[in-house]
């Protein structure tokens, strides 16, 4: 009988103090507003001999040179053009506090190198370029039978402002044009053969931070 009382008792216990715990916590709300921040790679493009480069330009350099046409021209460049779909962020954020893109470049040319990149809409017509003017990257050094010393790194920030995080969100492809600035001390008849082994890449980031509403 004793035991019996005993395990009453506390059970009564037990619910006074839930009770007492509970009842002046407010009801939860029906929606909380969450911060969130993440990262995702956008695309990349490569500058390589095993690629049919473009041209801008008339011939101007190498023109005594026994080097392959495009290294007569002063700029050679390829360009890639991938999907962008930020649809799903733009629908479920209720604010895009911050828009972050990334360009990475790698050169093993002895030339210098450059990126742009281009937005496209649906109908491809340029909405923003990532840059006024193209970002550079400088020459790689070698030494006489063509192996790379060191391949040159540059690495460029664009933060958006909230003009250009809006016009984004109708972006529907990205194009990243990667090249090459040609001179006549950079291709010559005795360095050319040891071209194909090089490479210039781009890599392109982008970083979001948004808030949203989570039911």
């Amino acid at each position: 009988m004793k035991i019996v009382a005993i395990r009453v008792m506390v059970l009564l216990a037990i619910v006074f103090l839930v009770d007492s715990c509970t009842k002046n916590i407010e009801p939860f709300p029906d929606a909380v507003k969450l911060n969130t921040s993440f990262s995702l790679p956008v695309g990349s493009g490569e500058v390589s001999l095993s690629k049919t480069l473009e041209t801008l330009g008339v011939p101007s350099v190498n023109l005594t040179e026994n080097v392959p046409e495009w290294a007569t021209y002063g700029v050679v460049y390829y360009a890639d053009t991938l999907p962008l779909n930020l649809t799903e962020v733009y629908d479920n954020a209720e604010f895009i506090n911050y828009l972050m893109i990334r360009t990475n470049i790698w050169n093993d040319f002895p030339l210098g190198g450059f990126a742009q990149v281009y937005f496209l809409d649906g109908s491809d017509s340029v909405i923003d370029s990532l840059y006024n003017e193209r970002v550079t990257v400088p020459a790689a050094e070698h030494y006489d039978d063509g192996v790379v010393v060191g391949t040159k790194f540059e690495s460029f920030r664009t933060e958006f402002s909230k003009a250009r995080i809006e016009l984004l969100s109708d972006a529907q492809k990205v194009v990243i044009y990667s090249g090459l600035i040609v001179t006549n001390e950079g291709v010559t008849e005795s360095n050319i053969n040891y071209f194909d082994r090089y490479k210039l890449k781009v890599q392109v980031a982008l970083r979001v931070d948004f808030s949203f509403n989570a039911d």
